[in-house]
């Protein structure tokens, strides 16, 4: 299995300022003003599209009423090109962690699905556990991230399953069935403040002999 996560930071950029709009000309003229001089220095040598601002305006200006959304008030709020880049760099990092759970998320509804799979061929869940894996947090590495750990090939778990993560990540994953049930976990500190937060995969098997999943999440804004 394999994790896709991320986009470019000038991608980024110009799908937040989208999405951050309404439908009043002069506000959504005035963010794009205050906003895409900030968006050219977070992202140097990514050159936008040459119709961004068009593009932009349109969406923008294709809705019947402004949105309440934070970035939007943050940037047209703001006073000076410092107090725009912290809207800007907040916005970017709430971004890049929506995308990182969401890759939690993925990751742990296909290990379920794999496991469906295998207790319809073999009437049981794989026994055992595994991880966590990569087995150091991943604030420890560069940048925040887990390289692609050598113990996916290694543990038999994740080897049965055909489970791993081949790209760096933010998440280690664990695994622990006694065949029957199976709880397993993305444990993550997206912005490696010391609190990490947790989205768990349960399985069990319903008075039917089918499988049943259920992955929840962490609580909002707890990271």
């Amino acid at each position: 299995m394999h994790g896709k996560t991320g986009l470019g930071i000038a991608s980024a950029l110009i799908a937040l300022t989208a999405a951050a709009c309404g439908g009043k000309h002069d506000d959504c003229q005035r963010f794009w003003d205050k906003a895409s001089p900030i968006m050219a220095k977070m992202a140097p040598g990514k050159a936008m599209p040459a119709d961004a601002k068009g593009q932009f305006l349109q969406q923008c200006r294709g809705g019947d009423q402004m949105r309440n959304d934070p970035v939007f008030r943050c940037v047209l709020d703001a006073s000076g090109a410092s107090a725009v880049s912290e809207c800007m760099t907040k916005a970017v990092g709430d971004y890049k962690s929506a995308s990182q759970a969401t890759e939690a998320r993925l990751q742990l509804s296909v290990l379920g699905k794999t496991l469906r799979a295998h207790h319809v061929v073999e009437a049981a869940f794989p026994a055992g556990t595994a991880g966590p894996t990569p087995a150091e947090p991943c604030c420890v590495g560069e940048g925040g991230m887990c390289a692609p750990s050598p113990d996916w090939a290694t543990n038999p778990i994740w080897q049965q399953l055909d489970f791993m993560i081949d790209e760096p990540t933010r998440f280690q994953y664990t695994y622990e069935s006694d065949g029957k049930t199976v709880t397993a976990m993305a444990i993550g500190d997206l912005d490696c403040d010391g609190t990490p937060i947790t989205y768990k995969l349960e399985m069990a098997v319903g008075p039917d002999g089918v499988p049943t999943m259920n992955v929840s999440e962490p609580a909002p804004n707890a990271d």
